[in-house]
């Protein structure tokens, strides 16, 4: 989209992340967000021309990419006297990319800015400050609170949480607001078929098939399900395992191969697949009849909506995002993490009984196409921006008033 066509006839905002070359949940959640806003225009900031940034742009979203941020932050969490003394030296960097995001925001005129991560949120704190505009700083996942977070929240306007129990994570508990991450509706092609995916496994069409659907990060456990894949194939001869992800960025390089070493017997029998990343995610649901969250730590849990919004019943730990997404009981089971023998009693008990699985799967899918899509989370955070920004407009016009009748006295 060519940039004279953007319309600039709303308010403007700009989106900012630190982080631009990777692409997945929460890169993919701001996408969604700034495509369905109605009465904000969104101009997406990054440091670079990663692989969100080519996916925002190719979306129609107006993009500026600035210059590499300062390495400040990467020594933010970091202890000992002479990291101490590099945050130091580093601190006029920090504000030199500050001050160019603040320029960018005067110049084009932007009513605030949003920060998709804790990184992010310093710099574009800062920047907000300077520009004499609010920051509203989106927290993704659980964050304990140190010297980033109380920087990040002390520079924010107001915190967005994408679950209550990220929001109980900080301990802050003014100027937080939570509102659960969305799906676009389209994503999820409810005709989607997946008997063309079980074929192209060699699995037969009446296979139970139990899907674990995550980057294969140590925090996502998949060892857990793995270990739960073992006890349940011998009880359940149809059953077959599925895991869809692939290594992230700064991941252990050799974890997929400690991944496929536990599970060796049961892939090499043809009752387990690991096929990578796939783009297409609603004919791989279209195919699962349990979909298993076992992580640690979370800040929602996206793919929990995903396979709800497909029909699937979902069985998950008690991560961050479980008490907004799962009625337990209603629309599948939330079992303690690290629980391996809860999670396996909790998904035997659904492949045993086809019946309650319908009926859970219709329950979530009710659930997850009411309250969670992309379109009502667009819809929050936008009502939120619009009456800060009303706010502010008021009290700028009260301080011009006040100075104009001081003149005139």
């Amino acid at each position: 989209m060519p940039p004279e066509s953007f319309s600039t006839d709303k308010p403007l905002v700009i989106f900012y992340e630190a982080n631009d070359f990777r692409f997945y949940g929460a890169g993919r959640v701001l996408l969604w967000l700034m495509t369905r806003l109605k009465q904000i225009r969104p101009l997406f900031v990054a440091p670079g021309g990663g692989e969100l940034t080519r996916r925002v742009r190719a979306a129609g979203v107006e993009t500026v990419v600035l210059p590499p941020a300062a390495p400040w932050l990467r020594l933010a969490r970091r202890r000992g006297r002479m990291i101490k003394l590099a945050r130091r030296a580093l601190w006029p960097l920090l504000l030199r990319d500050a001050n160019m995001l603040a320029q960018l925001a005067r110049a084009r005129g932007a009513l605030g800015i949003h920060a998709n991560s804790t990184r992010a949120a310093i710099y574009a704190g800062l920047a907000a400050r300077r520009a004499g505009i609010p920051m509203w700083w989106h927290v993704r996942r659980e964050r304990h609170p140190g010297l980033s977070e109380r920087l990040a929240y002390y520079l924010s306007d107001r915190v967005l949480c994408v679950s209550a129990a990220a929001a109980r994570s900080l301990a802050f508990p003014n100027k937080i607001r939570v509102i659960p991450d969305g799906v676009p509706l389209e994503r999820m092609n409810l005709d989607a078929d997946g008997s063309a995916f079980r074929a192209a496994l060699g699995w037969p069409q009446d296979a139970a098939v139990v899907t674990a659907a995550a980057s294969l990060a140590p925090n996502k456990r998949h060892d857990l399900f793995i270990h739960m894949a073992h006890r349940l194939a011998s009880r359940f001869p149809r059953a077959r395992f599925l895991i869809c992800g692939d290594l992230p960025a700064g991941a252990p390089p050799n974890y997929k191969q400690a991944l496929e070493s536990m599970a060796g017997p049961l892939l090499a029998t043809g009752r387990l697949a690991m096929p990578g990343f796939i783009e297409n995610m609603a004919q791989v649901y279209a195919a699962t009849d349990v979909l298993v969250f076992p992580s640690d730590v979370e800040g929602f849990g996206l793919v929990v909506v995903e396979a709800m919004m497909m029909g699937v019943p979902v069985v998950r730990t008690n991560t961050a995002g479980a008490e907004e997404t799962v009625e337990n009981g209603r629309t599948g089971f939330v079992v303690p993490v690290g629980d391996l023998d809860a999670l396996t009693g909790r998904v035997a008990h659904l492949l045993a009984n086809e019946a309650l699985r319908q009926k859970m799967g219709r329950a979530a899918q009710e659930m997850a196409r009411r309250h969670f899509t992309a379109r009502q989370m667009a819809h929050e955070v936008e009502t939120l921006m619009l009456e800060r920004m009303s706010s502010s407009a008021l009290a700028a016009s009260s301080r011009n008033i006040e100075k104009e009748q001081a003149g005139g006295g």
